[in-house]
This record gives C-alpha cells, structure tokens and sequence, in this order.
C-alpha cells in the first residue's frame, strides 16, 4: 500500500456468519485495521496479506470486499459512494468496481478463490461462502451439499440463521473436470484405463473438504475434559472440544461454541485459594433464554494435574497446525487448567493471556476485592485491560478507556477504610467499583499511571487517601511531566489470585442482559462523615451524619459528561514523553532500587538537563506525530461535518414547505 496518510472510517459493519457487527475500519500504509464498537473482536490485515480488493454498490451504500492470501475474503458494509476516492488515495492497489448480480436467477458459475467460494450470475458475484464457515460437506451423484455450524451464541440463535445450502453440478460442468487416470501398469497399447474419471460433484466436494473439519460436530471428540466446574454460566459440565467447535455438555442445559467464537482466553489464579479461572470471552456470546454470557468462567484446582492424548490423525493435526499457528501437540501434561488452555488455544488458534506485573498491597495476588452493583468480586489489572470476576464478568479494555477516577476523598474519607475506583469507557459508560481497600490505593494509581489512562483527579489521586502525597511531581520543573510517565517495576512478579472466592460459596448466577450491558444508574453510597468538633459531656460521642447528595443541595452536582467519539483520533505524543519511553528501562536498571517516584525524577532531571541538539531527535519525532494528528482531527471534522451539514438543508427544506402553506 502506498505511504499517503490513512483514514478513518465510522459506523462500518463487517459481514459474518452471524450478520453484521459494527465498528469503525482505519486504512492506512501498513495494511487496515477493524475494531468494533464497545469493545470486542478486533480484525487486522497487514498490507502484504492483501491480494486484491473490489468496491460494489449494495442496497445501503457501498461495501469493500478485501481478499486475503491466508483466509478468506472479508466483506465491509456501510461506505459512501465517494469514500472509494478516498480509498485510492491511501492504496496504491487497484480498486475494482464490480456490480451485483440482482436478477435473482438461481443458476450461475461457482468458482472456488482461495479459501471463498463465489457464485456468479452473468459475471457478475451474487455472493461469497467463507469456506471455513462449513461445518460439513456432503456429495451426492450431482449435487453437493454444505452445512453450516448450528451453535448457542446469540450469531446462531438467530430468527434467519442458513443452516444448509446445495449446489447442483450436472456430469457435463466444464468448471470442475476430474482428470482421466493414467494406464495400468502393463503399459500396452489399447489398454483401458484405470478407473472412470471423478464426476465433477467429486472434483467440487473435495475442493470444499480441505477448508472444513469433517467430523466437527458429529464425530468423536478431540478431547474431554470430564466435570469441569464452570461459574458462569452457573453448573458443571464435561467440556468436550472438537475440531472446530467446544461443547459444554450438563444435566439441564449443553452448549456448543464456534471456535471463531472465541475472542481470547484468560488464565486468572485466585488467592489464598489454590484454584485458577480459565475464562473463554466469546463474541457474540452465548445465550440462555433472553440472558447473555460474554465469558464462560472455568474453575480448576490449583494442584490438579492433567494428562491428554488428543484423538486425531497425523493430517488433521498437521491440517489444525497450519491453520491455527501450529501450538497443538500430539499430547500435553502439566496442571489441569493449564493443559485444559492449551489444548484450547491450539484448536481455536486464539491468543492466551497471563496476569502481568501487577502486584495487590500484600503481595500476595493480582486482583483487588471490590463490588460492582450488589455484587462481591475481584478487579485483575492486566497489562491491556482489567477484567472483573465475577458477576456479571466485565472486560474493560484500556483502549476504549476515556479516564479513571479516583472517589472518596472529601472531608472525612481519610478514615475510611475502603475507596471507589470510576471508569468512564469512550462510549459514555460508566463502571464503578465500590469498597477497595485503602491500602492498594497506591498501587492501582501507580499502574494506571503506568498504562497511560487519563486520571481525572490527578492532583487528588496522587496525594493518596490520606494526606502524604504518593508522588512529588511538582518537583519536576518544565511541566512537561505526563500523567501516564512512570512504569510499574518490571522485576514484580505475576500471580492474580483472589481471597474467598470459592466456586462452592459463590459461584456465580445467571448475568442478565441487564448487568451484561450495565444500564444500571451509578449512585454513590451513603459516607458517614464525623463532625469536626466533638461534643463532650452527656452528649457523648462525635455526631455522625449523612453526607448530602446533589439533590440536597450537599455537593454539587457533576455535570453530565458527553460521551467521547471512539472514531476521534488521538492526540499527540510530546517530545518528553518520547524521551521517557526511550530511558525508562535504562534508569530503572541502573537503580534497581528505584521507585514509580524516583524514576520520574530521575528522567526530569536528564531531561531538564539536555542541549538543544540532544533534545532535537525528540522534537522531531513530536512534530511529526503533532502533523499527523492535525492530519487526522482535519479529516475527523470533515467526516463529520458532512452529516450536520445533510440535516440543516432537510431543515432548512421542512421550514421553507412550511412557509409555502
């Protein structure tokens, strides 16, 4: 692709098997990115995986379908007709603007592209089967069948949902002609050959079978994990994986997941309770009547060990290898949780995540106690999202994140025991977490820091929940020290348990779409505050009272927040913040000893005390990010000036009607 800017595009759905999930495409020289909204799947195609693309007009708008050289083909909805200018002027591939077949005829040509299959009617494409979306296929004498996965997700539970569709091949196709077998041995002049040639039903079938997984859903598993405590949903299940789905088998209920499903899987040890979560988030999630589970929480003991031979031929293994990133074994023994990951990660070729640096106030886990709504639960800071265990289970990836706040820090919260932690997402949702122990107040505010998320409070974040500051930022000169500066130490080490956090006790309930969607108001709760001066005598103790909510007229009130753009892009890097980056771990390694504090001293220091000349390479690196986020606010603004503009001429047009009668 060719070096001319990138774009971004909002409101862009990506056509799948489950219809359509939207989000926002951002083209650029080093290939496109797709992200959809909230939070979920993230699909990324490099530049060079790109073998060609085509633009078609579609009943609303216009769709680009990208080819791919290791998969099928991709399918995004939702542009305008002029977005394709701006598409060339990024790519230096040629655009090719293919109109659908619209006549509805159910006779065409079939052409197998990659790993795609095209049905065309008069040359011209009236749609395209992502191969690898065929569950099982099946040859009759003329006629070839394709099944496509029926699962519990809320993509399979659909009204609509294609299930099965056939193809007739007449013997006369010239498009999937067998070849003639060669001559018997012998070799003499005359000789028959031997054996008739492959119909072209066969030459289709097994030109569809090396994308499926025979066997997938009507064979013998894979493997079988036998009675696996799951806490979300709420049972226990045997959990058997097959080549590519998982079913979850219990007494009232089974469950069975495409592995295309799976957005990533999470190894969560608990503490002070030899017990680790394996969570498998889904998108789109798993459904049990109108309550929808984004995460499925499995529960092993700690101690348990585990020993699997999966149930699979030499070629399917290779087969799965290639396909999925080549992390399947023949076998795998270790922990019961951790083979029962692996051999997971291996089927579904998903990406699997391990706690990071972050340490609790005793040192003992990676997770902080807390609640969420009437719920008792543990927060993991991981290193690119927290997660929230357990009701409902909550993933908060840090970049759809807009800030963080810090709560309780009003007269009289220096006592408290507990503080709150808000997160606002880019979305306009809010999540808060009630009851955290003072004492990890430091380290979340040093991670949160470390991760570059905006604090809204900053200045009263860092002097803590008491009165010593936990920083001394304001001894860096310059103001040119940025929130997110300091690094959590990189020698801490990874262990997220969680006290009392016992599957017999507290497994989890059904998660209504309610709480899944977290619709619920954020109120705070009710602060007893004590009186400055204390009454002595017969009046006893200090007088408690009941801290006054906005609508009292205590403490004003916040000012909605409007819910920041997820398309808008981001804003630049300064040239000390390129200089942090750069030393960081140089100065942490030369002071073993050092502190969050100590670090963001030292770096000040060696900034403060650069030349001129030393500082220019900084410089220049945030001039030229300053340039590209102009470049990027300038095309976000226009983007969306176009829509206002579009609805003031309607306006304008109503009134003018209004004054013609």
């Amino acid at each position: 692709m060719a070096a001319g800017g990138e774009q971004l595009f909002g409101n862009i759905l990506l056509g799948s098997r489950g219809g359509g999930a939207q989000g926002s495409l951002k083209i650029s020289p080093s290939g496109l990115v797709w992200k959809r909204s909230g939070g979920g799947r993230t699909v990324e195609v490099p530049a060079d995986d790109i073998t060609g693309l085509s633009w078609s007009k579609v009943s609303r708008g216009s769709m680009l379908s990208v080819k791919r050289g290791d998969g099928p083909a991709l399918t995004f909805l939702g542009f305008r007709d002029k977005d394709v200018e701006a598409l060339r002027s990024i790519t230096n591939k040629p655009i090719k603007e293919e109109a659908m077949a619209t006549s509805g005829h159910n006779w065409g040509r079939l052409q197998v592209e990659g790993s795609s299959m095209v049905f065309r009617i008069g040359g011209k494409p009236a749609f395209t089967l992502p191969l690898p979306d065929v569950s099982q296929a099946q040859q009759g004498r003329e006629e070839v069948m394709l099944e496509f996965p029926i699962d519990d997700t809320v993509a399979g539970g659909r009204e609509d949902t294609l299930v099965e569709m056939s193809f007739y091949v007449p013997r006369d196709n010239h498009d999937f002609r067998g070849e003639a077998p060669e001559a018997g041995e012998g070799g003499e002049e005359g000789e028959a050959p031997a054996g008739p040639v492959d119909p072209p039903s066969k030459v289709l079938f097994d030109m569809v079978s090396q994308f499926t997984d025979a066997g997938a859903a009507t064979g013998d598993a894979v493997a079988t994990f036998d009675q696996v405590g799951v806490l979300v949903p709420r049972g226990r299940f045997d959990i058997e994986m097959y080549m590519s789905s998982l079913k979850l088998v219990g007494q009232a209920q089974d469950y069975r997941i495409q592995y295309d499903s799976i957005v990533r899987v999470f190894l969560l040890p608990k503490t002070n309770v030899p017990q680790t979560l394996v969570v498998i988030s889904l998108d789109p999630p798993i459904r049990k009547g109108q309550t929808f589970y984004n995460h499925i929480l499995c529960q092993f003991p700690s101690d348990e060990e585990a020993e699997v031979e999966l149930d699979i031929s030499d070629e399917a293994l290779a087969a799965k290898n290639e396909k999925c990133g080549g992390r399947l074994a023949r076998s795998f023994r270790g922990p019961a949780f951790e083979v029962f990951a692996k051999v997971l990660r291996g089927l579904s070729g998903t990406k699997l995540t391990k706690p990071g640096t972050f340490r609790d106030a005793e040192g003992t886990g990676h997770a902080v106690r807390c609640s969420f709504k009437a719920d008792d639960g543990f927060l993991y800071p991981l290193e690119r999202a927290f997660f929230y265990v357990q009701k409902p289970p909550l993933l908060l990836v840090f970049d759809d994140i807009d800030s963080v706040e810090f709560m309780r820090q009003s007269a009289g919260a220096t006592s408290a025991k507990t503080f709150d932690l808000a997160v606002r997402m880019r979305t306009g949702q809010d999540y808060l977490f009630r009851g955290i122990p003072r004492s990890e107040w430091t380290n979340l505010f040093e991670f949160i820091q470390a991760k570059q998320l905006r604090i809204e409070n900053f200045k009263e974040a860092q002097r803590g929940p008491g009165a010593a500051a936990i920083t001394s930022y304001a001894e860096l000169e310059g103001g040119d020290v940025d929130a997110g500066l300091a690094g959590i130490d990189a020698d801490r080490d990874s262990d997220e348990e969680d006290a009392d956090f016992q599957a017999s006790e507290s497994e989890s309930e059904e998660s209504s779409s309610d709480d899944e969607e977290g619709g619920a108001e954020i109120v705070d709760e009710e602060d007893v505050k004590v009186t400055k001066k204390a009454k002595s005598g017969s009046e006893g103790k200090p007088k408690k009272t009941k801290a006054a909510t906005p609508e009292e007229g205590g403490k004003k009130a916040r000012k909605a927040r409007k819910p920041k753009d997820p398309n808008a892009p981001k804003r630049a890097t300064t040239a000390f913040f390129y200089f942090s980056q750069d030393n960081r771990a140089r100065i942490k390694e030369a002071n073993p000893g050092f502190g969050v504090a100590d670090v963001a001293k030292a770096l000040g220091a060696e900034w403060k005390a650069l030349t001129a000349e030393e500082k220019a390479p900084y410089e220049e690196r945030a001039r030229v990010d300053k340039e590209r986020y102009a470049q990027e606010q300038a095309a976000y603004k226009e983007q969306q000036r176009a829509p206002r503009a579009a609805d003031e001429d309607a306006e304008e047009e109503a009134a003018a009607d209004e004054d013609d009668e």
